[in-house]
């Protein structure tokens, strides 16, 4: 019934018009989160397709030119869009620095991680065998006390 007219009819059958009110039954909510109802409607109604949630890919990004052809310098008499070149060079550029500065920064943190678990795990495996030394150390004595 969202956003039907509908006639507001008391019984009577004078010449009086009623009058004409709109009805909605949701209230009026921001555009994103109608979309996001309407989109979660339409996965219900498919509950049975599966749904494919993978991370979005990084984007892959051309290696710099060995040889820049066109260098442009600063020079007197630059055309009118020597700076919008300029400026999509120096995106593209501070963009190839930015993803080659958060690889090797998940890298160096993968490399922590992994040597946080490595020294975990050893101090785990101490720990073990420390205690598994006690347990032979109080069967063996155990036995002796019964041996006698």
């Amino acid at each position: 019934m969202s956003g039907e007219k509908r006639r507001a009819d008391n019984g009577s059958d004078t010449e009086e018009q009623s009058t004409i009110t709109t009805v909605d039954a949701r209230p009026k909510g921001s555009k994103l989160v109608s979309k996001q109802r309407s989109q979660v409607e339409y996965l219900m109604k498919n509950i049975d397709k599966p749904i494919d949630i993978s991370t979005p890919e990084k984007p892959m990004l051309r290696p710099p030119p060995d040889i820049v052809l066109n260098v442009r310098g600063s020079s007197a008499g630059a055309g009118s869009s020597d700076f919008s070149i300029y400026r999509d060079l120096r995106r593209k550029e501070n963009l190839r620095v930015k993803l080659m500065e958060s690889d090797a920064a998940q890298d160096s943190a993968k490399d922590k991680f992994i040597d946080e678990i490595e020294l975990l795990k050893q101090k785990d495996e101490e720990k073990t065998a420390k205690n598994r030394a006690k347990r032979q150390k109080r069967k063996n004595k155990n036995k002796s006390v019964k041996e006698k």
